[in-house]
């Protein structure tokens, strides 16, 4: 008997150790199989597809029939877990160049700001967050919905128990309430 058929029939018997032998006995063929099916990767790579081998080959073990065939089973696991590597590695950039390229294309269609500009918006937006602190609960309920909520009349009937032209009302008083409350705001910053 084979030391590798032997292990495994200890194993069976639930020789804990008797797993721990095949990896050592095979875990260095394993890695370099791993290094060479996936090229340009880093060692860090190759080692995780190792001990993804040896992982499902110990849930398959039951499997196996012959156990003179351990090692080219367990080959043909490591180019398993290789080739999905590389198949997920090959998605991945493909998805990250897409990405980038969207990312490129809208960075060159974007016009530049500038950091006047964007300490504008900035300002404004700090304008914004107090004068909505100011409106009622429900007004500013209201807004939220309008803008955030996929169905907002149906929201507003489930929150706040209003009808459609309730709805609508509501947040026309609380669009004036707010825009009074951001001119306050900026009459008060032109007298400063």
């Amino acid at each position: 008997m084979s030391d590798d058929s032997s292990d495994l029939a200890a194993h069976s018997r639930g020789d804990p150790l008797a797993f721990g032998r095949l990896y050592d006995r095979h875990a260095a063929v394993i890695l370099a199989l791993c290094r060479t099916l996936i090229p340009g990767r880093s060692a860090a790579d190759a080692e995780d597809a190792t001990q993804e081998t040896f992982l499902r080959a110990h849930r398959m073990l039951d499997r196996l029939t012959d156990t003179r065939g351990f090692r080219p089973w367990l080959y043909q696991i490591a180019r398993l877990v290789c080739s999905e590597r590389r198949r997920s590695a090959a998605r991945r950039t493909k998805h990250e160049d897409h990405a980038m390229n969207l990312a490129q294309e809208r960075e060159r269609l974007t016009p530049p700001i500038h950091g006047a500009e964007i300490a504008s918006k900035q300002e404004s937006l700090q304008r914004l967050t107090v004068a909505m602190r100011s409106l009622a609960d429900a007004e500013r309920l209201a807004i939220h919905l309008y803008y955030l909520d996929p169905d907002p009349v149906a929201a507003a009937q489930a929150s706040l128990g209003l009808s459609r032209s309730g709805f609508y009302k509501l947040l026309a008083r609380a669009r004036e309430h707010l825009a009074q409350l951001m001119g306050e705001e900026m009459s008060e910053e032109a007298r400063r």
